[in-house]
Order: C-alpha cells, then sequence, then structure tokens
C-alpha cells in the first residue's frame, strides 16, 4: 500500500499520459478555441442529438442528408466526426492493462509484471489467442494485453471549464459566496446563520482562513461506486466521477457539469482497488504540485489552479476502499471515526450504546456511552491510530491494534499533497443518499416485519414492534401505499409501488425517500403503537431537516437534538438491553446522530450524496447496446460524455437546451409561465373568485376589472410543474383532480411593471393535535374550495405537493365524532427530492413590483392555442 501512495506522491504527468498533444495542451492551454467549420459544426450537433443511439443510426441520418433531392448534404462519416471531438476537445482516455479476474491493474508495484500476483493469469494474450484482424494490426514485437480500463484524466477537463467567459463567471461562484458568507459570519457573532452550500461549512471556511484553499484553486469531490449491469448475472462494474464544487449548486450536478474519472470493467469486483485508482490519483496530485495553467476567459488572464481534493464520497461498502478504515461490522465502524466502541455478539459487533443486561460476551460489557459526548472526526487521532497500526510487529499485534483504532491500513488520499485537500478523516463525509434513502428504510421495515437477518422466536406476546408480520396486515398496507399513487404530483417520476409485492424486486431508493419520509407519518399511524409511532416521527422530522438544501443554524441544533433523543429511545424501545436484540442496533442507527454536527462542518449532506453518481451510472448504463462487449461499450460511452461536456464548454453553440418553452413568458428567478392561456380576456362568472380579485385590487389601488387572461401551468425554478384546477378539471386521466389549490395565474401590471399572480383556495389550518403529536411531521388539514380563496405573487410558491386523503383506523372510522372530524381531510405529501431543491426558489420578501419580464412568442400567432395534454398528475403547492 505504501508503494502506491508513494507512487501517487512522487509521479507526473509523463507516468500515465504518453501523448504528446495532450501534455503540450496541459502546459500550454489556448486562450481561445478556433471556431467549428460548418461541416463539422452540423454533424456534431446531429452526433450530439443522437447521442443516446448507436452509430447505425448516425449513418442512417448520413445516408438519409446525402440523398436529399433538393442537394445533397454532406457530413463527415461516425468515424470522422469521433476524430475531430477528440481533437477538438484534447480529451483521451488513459488505458492501463489489468488483470481480466479484476484482481490488480498492473500500476505501480504490479507496472512490470507479467502475470497477476492474485490468480497467476497471464497479463498478455498469446499468439495463438489473437484473432487474424488483430496480428495484421499489431506492431512488431508488441504485446496484446487481456483487458485493460479508462482513466479519463481531470486537467483537460477542467481547462475546458475555465476557458470561456461565462463557465470562468460560473467557476467564481466559490469565490463570491465565499466572501457572502465571511460578511455573514462577521455580522453573526461567528456563527454561519444559513448553510447552503459546502462553503458554509466549518471545514472550508477553516482551511480557506489557514490560507490553505486558495482563490484560483478548483475545489473538487472524488466520488465512486460499484454497480451491477445486469440483473440476472455477474456483471460488477465500478464507476468514479469527479464533481467540481466550484460551480453553484444550481448547475454542479447537471450532466454536462460531471467530469468521468474511470470506469472499472467487471464481471468481477475490483479487489486491489488502490491499484486501479492509482493513475487517476497520481495525475491529479502532479496537478496539486505543478498547478494546472488554465485560462481564466472571465478575466482575460493565464491563471495557475489547483484541482484540491475536498471531499471523497463512497457508499459504507465502497468507502473502506479508499479510506483504509474498517467496514460497517467493524469493532470501531463509525463513518464519523467518532470513536465510539461496538458491541460484540455472535463474531459481529453491533454500535450500541447502553450496555446489554447480563451481557455473557467478552467486548460486549462495556459501560453505558453518552452519546451527546461523541466527537466527530480528528485529523491528529487519525495519524497517532495510523502509527500504532503501521508499527504492528506481528499478524497479532497488527490484529489488536486494528481493532483498536478501527485502521486497516493507510488511506490512499494520503498520495494527494497535504495542503491540497482535507485532512484525513474530514474529507470523508456522511453519504446521506445510502443512509437514509435505503440503510435505515430496509432496516425498519425488516424490524416491523420480523424479517431481519436474526428473527424473534418468542411465544406468547409478541414484541410491539412487530405489526405488519401478519401477511393479511402486510398486504392491506401495501394497498394503501399504492392507493396514494393517484394524489402524488407528477414531479414524482417513481412514485412508491406496493412494498408487499414489490419491496424485493429492487425497490428504488427515491420510492423509500418518499414512502417512509413522506407518507411515513400518515401510514404508520394506523399500525405502529402510539409511543412508536410519535418516536418514527421524530426520526422523519430530524431527516427531513437535514435533507434540506438551505438549513439554519437553529434547525442544525432542533435536528442534532431530536436524533440523539430518537437513537437513544430506539434503544430502550427496541433493543431494550437485551443482547439478543444487539443486530438491532446497526451502524445506520448510530450514523443519524452523526447528521446534524456532519452539516455544520460540511454544509448540506445532500450536496456530496451518492445521487450525481448513481444518476450516471443510469445513464451510462442505458447508453450500452453492445451488449456482447458491454463494458468496453460502458468506458466508451464515458469517454464520449467526457468529449461532450467539454466540447459544450468551450463551444456553446453545440449545446442545444432549451430552457424556454414555445409560448411561454419568462419571469425573473427561474419561473416561467406556461401555456395552456386564453387567446382573449375571460369574464369571470364565479362570485367568490370576482369577490377576491376585486378586494385584491381595492387593497392595491387598482381600477376593477371582471375579466383577465389566465395561464394554465408556472415552471418552479426547481423544475417543478404547477398546474390548476382550470385544466386539470378538464383532463379526466390526470391522477387526482378533486382539490388543486391553484385555480388559474395571471398577469396585472401595477406600477407600470408586469406582475404574475395565482388565484389559490387555501386549506384549513392544521390539527394540531395531530401536528404536535408527529413532531410537526403530519400536517393534516380540510380542503375549503372556492369559500377560502386568496390571490398570491407567484414567487411565493416554492413547491408542489400532494394532499393525500387522510386515512383512519378501523377503530376511528367507528366513531361517528371522528369520522366526521376528518371528513374531507387530506394530509401534505412532500416529494424530498424537490423539497432538497426547492429552496432554491426565490421567496417573495415584499418586492412585488420590482418583477420585468420578457416574452417568448417567437413567431406564434396562435396564443390560445392549448399545450397538448400530458396526462401528468395535478397536485398542490405549498
Amino acid at each position: 500500500m505504501q508503494q502506491v501512495i508513494d507512487a501517487i506522491k512522487t509521479g507526473g504527468l509523463p507516468d500515465d499520459i504518453k501523448e504528446p498533444e495532450m501534455l503540450h495542451s496541459l502546459g500550454n492551454p489556448p486562450k481561445t478555441t478556433p471556431p467549428l467549420d460548418p461541416t463539422t459544426l452540423t454533424s456534431i450537433k446531429i452526433f450530439n442529438v443522437l447521442a443516446l443511439g448507436s452509430q447505425q443510426m448516425y449513418d442512417g441520418v448520413r445516408e438519409a442528408l446525402s440523398e436529399h433531392p433538393t442537394g445533397p448534404f454532406q457530413i463527415h462519416s461516425y468515424y470522422i466526426t469521433r476524430q475531430r471531438l477528440e481533437k477538438q476537445t484534447g480529451i483521451s482516455e488513459i488505458r492501463t492493462d489489468m488483470c481480466p479476474k479484476a484482481c490488480i491493474a498492473y500500476t505501480g508495484p504490479f507496472a512490470q509484471l507479467e502475470n497477476c500476483p492474485e490468480c497467476g493469469v497471464s497479463r498478455y494474450k498469446t499468439e495463438d489467442e489473437l484473432s487474424e484482424s488483430v496480428r495484421k494490426k499489431k506492431k512488431q514485437n508488441t504485446k496484446v494485453p487481456r483487458q485493460q480500463f479508462y482513466t479519463i484524466p481531470l486537467g483537460p477537463q477542467l481547462q475546458a471549464l475555465w476557458r470561456t467567459p461565462q463557465n470562468a463567471f460560473f467557476m467564481r461562484y466559490r469565490n463570491r459566496r465565499t466572501q457572502e458568507i465571511l460578511a455573514l459570519t462577521k455580522q453573526n457573532r461567528g456563527i454561519v446563520p444559513l448553510y447552503e452550500d459546502v462553503f458554509d461549512g466549518k471545514e472550508y471556511l477553516d482551511a480557506y482562513l489557514a490560507g490553505q484553499v486558495r482563490d484560483d484553486d478548483t475545489l473538487v469531490m472524488f466520488s465512486w461506486d460499484g454497480a451491477q449491469l445486469y440483473k440476472d448475472k455477474q456483471s460488477d462494474c465500478f464507476f468514479g466521477i469527479w464533481i467540481v464544487l466550484n460551480l453553484s449548486p444550481e448547475i454542479r450536478y447537471k450532466k454536462k457539469y460531471i467530469l468521468p474519472a474511470l470506469i472499472i470493467p467487471g464481471p468481477s469486483e475490483p479487489r486491489n482497488t488502490e491499484s486501479f485508482l492509482l493513475p487517476s490519483f497520481r495525475h491529479t496530485s502532479a496537478l496539486q504540485r505543478s498547478g494546472l495553467k488554465a485560462y481564466d476567459g472571465h478575466l482575460s488572464k493565464y491563471i495557475l489552479t489547483r484541482p484540491f481534493t475536498a471531499f471523497n464520497g463512497a457508499d459504507a461498502v465502497a468507502l473502506p476502499k479508499v479510506s483504509g478504515q474498517v467496514g460497517h461490522k467493524g469493532a470501531l465502524s463509525c463513518r464519523v471515526t467518532c470513536g465510539m466502541p461496538a458491541r460484540l455478539r455472535d463474531r459481529k459487533y453491533y454500535p450500541a450504546a447502553l450496555k446489554p443486561f447480563n451481557s455473557s460476551t467478552t467486548g460486549s460489557g462495556h459501560p453505558d456511552i453518552d452519546v451527546c459526548t461523541l466527537g466527530g472526526p480528528d485529523p491528529n487521532q487519525y495519524q497517532t491510530n495510523l502509527r500504532i497500526v503501521l508499527q504492528s510487529k506481528t499478524i497479532t499485534s497488527y490484529n489488536q491494534n486494528r481493532r483498536l483504532t478501527g485502521i486497516v491500513r493507510p488511506s490512499i488520499c494520503l498520495g494527494f499533497e497535504a495542503n491540497a485537500m482535507f485532512r484525513i478523516p474530514m474529507c470523508f463525509p456522511i453519504d446521506l443518499m445510502h443512509l437514509i434513502s435505503i440503510n435505515i428504510p430496509q432496516h425498519l421495515i425488516h424490524i416491523w416485519r420480523n424479517t431481519s437477518e436474526v428473527r424473534f422466536q418468542y411465544t406468547g406476546e409478541k414484541p410491539d414492534f412487530i405489526v405488519l408480520d401478519n401477511e393479511r396486515d402486510w398486504n392491506r398496507h401495501g394497498d394503501l401505499v399504492a392507493s396514494t399513487h393517484q394524489y402524488l404530483p407528477a414531479s414524482i417520476d417513481r412514485p412508491p409501488r406496493n412494498p408487499a409485492a414489490k419491496i424485493n424486486t429492487q425497490y428504488k431508493a427515491c420510492e423509500y425517500m418518499m414512502y417512509l419520509w413522506s407518507l411515513g407519518p400518515a401510514l404508520f399511524r394506523l399500525v405502529l403503537p402510539h409511543h412508536l409511532w410519535t418516536h418514527f416521527c421524530k426520526l422523519v422530522c430530524g431527516i427531513r431537516l437535514v435533507h434540506q438544501r438551505r438549513i439554519t443554524y437553529q434547525q442544525a441544533v432542533r435536528a442534532h437534538n431530536i436524533l440523539n433523543e430518537w437513537e437513544y429511545e430506539f434503544e430502550l424501545k427496541y433493543y431494550a438491553r437485551d443482547e439478543r436484540r444487539l443486530h438491532l442496533v446497526r451502524p445506520s442507527v448510530h450514523a443519524v446522530i452523526h447528521l446534524a454536527r456532519e452539516t455544520i462542518r460540511c454544509g448540506p449532506l445532500n450536496l456530496l450524496a451518492q445521487w450525481a453518481l448513481e444518476t450516471m451510472i443510469g445513464n451510462l448504463g442505458e447508453e450500452v447496446h453492445q451488449h456482447s462487449n458491454p463494458y468496453a461499450n460502458l468506458s466508451e460511452r464515458a469517454l464520449l460524455r467526457a468529449q461532450m461536456n467539454v466540447l459544450k464548454a468551450i463551444h456553446p453553440e453545440v449545446d442545444t437546451d432549451n430552457p424556454h418553452p414555445r409560448g411561454s413568458l419568462v419571469l425573473k428567478h427561474g419561473y416561467i409561465l406556461l401555456r395552456a392561456c386564453d387567446r382573449y380576456d375571460h369574464n369571470i362568472l364565479d362570485l367568490n373568485e370576482l369577490q377576491t380579485l376585486h378586494d385584491f385590487l381595492v387593497q392595491h389601488d387598482l381600477p376593477l376589472i371582471s375579466s383577465l387572461i389566465r395561464w394554465a401551468r408556472l415552471r418552479l425554478p426547481n423544475g417543478e410543474t404547477v398546474r390548476c384546477a382550470w385544466k386539470e378539471l378538464e383532463n379526466r386521466n390526470t391522477r387526482t383532480s378533486r382539490n388543486v389549490q391553484i385555480q388559474y395565474f395571471f398577469c396585472l401590471t401595477i406600477a407600470n411593471q408586469k406582475r404574475a399572480f395565482a388565484m389559490i383556495s387555501r386549506y384549513s389550518d392544521p390539527d394540531q393535535d395531530l401536528l404536535e403529536q408527529s413532531h410537526q411531521t403530519l400536517y393534516v388539514a380540510r380542503y375549503q374550495g372556492k369559500q377560502a380563496l386568496e390571490i398570491i405573487n407567484v414567487y411565493s410558491i416554492r413547491l408542489v405537493v400532494g394532499m393525500v386523503p387522510f386515512m383512519l383506523s378501523e377503530e376511528e372510522e367507528a366513531r361517528t365524532e371522528t369520522r366526521e372530524q376528518f371528513s374531507q381531510c387530506y394530509f401534505v405529501a412532500e416529494n424530498p427530492a424537490m423539497l432538497f431543491s426547492a429552496a432554491d426558489s426565490h421567496t417573495s420578501s415584499g418586492e412585488e413590483g420590482e418583477d420585468e419580464m420578457e416574452e417568448s412568442f417567437e413567431n406564434d400567432e396562435s396564443r390560445g392555442d392549448e399545450l397538448e395534454d400530458e396526462s401528468e398528475g395535478t397536485g398542490d403547492s405549498d
């Protein structure tokens, strides 16, 4: 391991990059990129549009254009287009030999070997194994490796992002945000009032104030994970990406700004992971030492930027391969390295804070631990513990030291420059995605169904937390989950399926999120005992707080307190100091106590989660069409993704994204009114609407009107589309059209400024008893229809939520008073993913009259024509 670290520390750019042109560009980047000739531009645009297709599709379009009757139009062949793309972007792959069984990559200490030291397979093919075509192509005395993997160097990709004025301005977002937060912190007595990016976290601010992070640095995050390409056969493949933290979160996670780093083909999982990561990390380390010369298109000058590796992201299984720490089953398995010792049972460790009664196992009898006293990651303690492990002289002492320190080997990240990274283990944040979208939901469902790894064997009365072990109850619960679909907004592209039928068939992370954290307080109220339901709602409250895109310091404190309470009560209610139940205290249960403090240290944890990587894995997986050799096809698609990203950065005219639909009305702050809209003024006939409008006009000293132009839809900054009752009530195919809060949108001119408003129907105040008992997670209100109309500014609409009919238990249905109390009542079901991005929306603060608009009625002679019915669900805006 130390040899790999040394290779990263001392390596240079030529160690991996053998092409003279790429090496020259790294040291002498151009100020501008020569324009594309018309034929190349058209070829690349067609290539970009058909990016998800095959070469055959491109060739078909090329042939059709060449046979056009009005005059043939020639575009480049597929091969020439790929060549021009590589030459224009300067992006090519680094190919490295590897064992076909993924035991090792031939790098570092293995670079000179010709046989795998693990399995003995030869590195190169014999002459008899080569096909006739390969024999003809290969040069004399050259050897053909059995398998290779791709590394896509970071340097050229970063240079492209700095080159154009617009992207260079985007790359300076970090500098602007840093100065803003420093000014806010100074005004707030040293406390960060609002956490909305990684630059608000203590880790970054401390490094910046200490001079470790420089103004021209490019902060990056490395994220990696494995995935199975095919459902029914072994087909593991590992992906790595770089996330450019200098960019604003609004654009940082878009496909064109996610930089591919490496693809490790399968079908086997890589064993010596460090040897595969070495080329990418060595290249980055060399750039940290020498600096990367780039042309800043915004400042019109050359700069020397360093790729500052701020964070390294991975799930609980992949992280130890980068961090060098024990896995999630170790004695000191906490990802945050808080130092809390776990308790041993059946040769497995569980992080329970409370000592079991009558403990009979060595390693489980230490006293109770107050989780409130646990600390966070400590780089000094890490260095001390690492020295202890490295000084082990025998296997026995190594095993003891590993158990005492939680360290298996030095982290490969030690190869990075110490002044161009956050120190270990500070650079390993919690992965919020896998924790709250998979690990905790699966664990709770297993407990409530008694399907965990160790099932409870009981005689007589069963534990009160086993509530869904009966097939009848589980199926009825699953039907309730499925019945909520029609009430959820269309922005939830994957509503939770019936868990009774589908939870064992790749239930998605987004389904678990909606199931547990949005619908959960209402659904599990019907099955859990009251004390366990209120306990579950504490968890929901804490998770919703830390999952926000923006979180205040006070909210972080509240989340910390309520999650600590939940963890302590979980051990009392479920584990109950019973050693036989120790397996219920999983690492995910322990991890929640660190979420709030890690938010203060790192900024909003969702910005550091694995969502971007998982999305890229899904995108690239969909692009694989050559199933006879999927790994080579996948590697080429990743390379193509990097090349197209760079091309869009240096040639914006290639980027065909159109954010403004035809006939839309573009507002400020990312809001857009979408058609349909009235061709002529609509006369308001409903007396309630007319009275509400007149009251609003009188309040603002405007002349009374009784007609206006209505708009049907509003696109929010988070990408959601708000629909209204005017059009949705006409559409019988929508998920539901019973209680749409928005009646319609319209515009008025106030103080010579055109402003957008919405006619809404308000819900009643929430049921206070349920709100308090659920720790503010179950919001139940009655729909009041047109009896409670109000006009609001569209900028106060932040997200679309579902309003699901409130469900009663059988006992409550039998009580007439309760049934009448909750008649026509609905509970709020927010999309957690949209709640995360909704805070990007502008919220009106009284400055209603200063909003300019521009219309994009380009070549539009039919203003009243309606858009085609999309048969998408409706929801209510909040």
